[in-house]
């Protein structure tokens, strides 16, 4: 059975190091993770797998060893059930001065030509040449149909002279 869980609170030494003790208790197999630090706060999202007989154990272990320190959510996946059709990957990078929006831009971008946005990183950095604040968006994601690359950077451009899109994958 495999679970998809996330987890957030304070970061503190150790949270990993526990995590994965609970995965390991009940014969499981850690499959994919991201983690990061944000303002002082842990956040994680897990891919475990245990076998069908322990899930219902390795979910309460997992209730009682991280809440009410962490909000914690988990979640039952059957990949099976969620197959799709062939989808047309892509990997992006758009780059331009800060400014509010840009991400709801991107999400629209991509909503609006059936794009799903697999994983998304934002950073905000100073350029450098001039310490001018830049925003970075890195992205991947799929399309039931080849995306028009040159549209969708002629779409993001319009925003102003300094954006650039770079597609990682041409």
């Amino acid at each position: 059975m495999k679970f998809v869980i996330t987890l957030l609170g304070s970061d503190r030494l150790g949270i990993v190091q526990s995590f994965s003790k609970t995965v390991e208790d009940h014969n499981g197999a850690w499959c994919e993770s991201r983690i990061m630090r944000v303002e002082g706060q842990f956040g994680g999202v897990f891919l475990a797998e245990v076998p069908q007989e322990n899930a219902d154990a390795f979910e309460a272990s997992l209730e009682s060893s991280f809440q009410p320190e962490f909000h914690l959510a988990v979640v039952r996946s059957d990949a099976d059930k969620n197959a799709t059709a062939a989808r047309h990957p892509f990997e992006v990078i758009v780059l331009c001065g800060d400014r509010p929006g840009l991400v709801h831009k991107f999400a629209q971008l991509c909503t609006a030509r059936n794009i799903n946005i697999l994983e998304l990183q934002t950073n905000l950095c100073p350029a450098a040449m001039t310490g001018v604040m830049m925003f970075e968006i890195s992205a991947t994601g799929d399309s039931p149909e080849p995306l028009d690359r040159e549209e969708f950077t002629h779409a993001f451009e319009a925003l102003g002279d300094d954006v650039v899109v770079d597609f990682l994958d041409e």
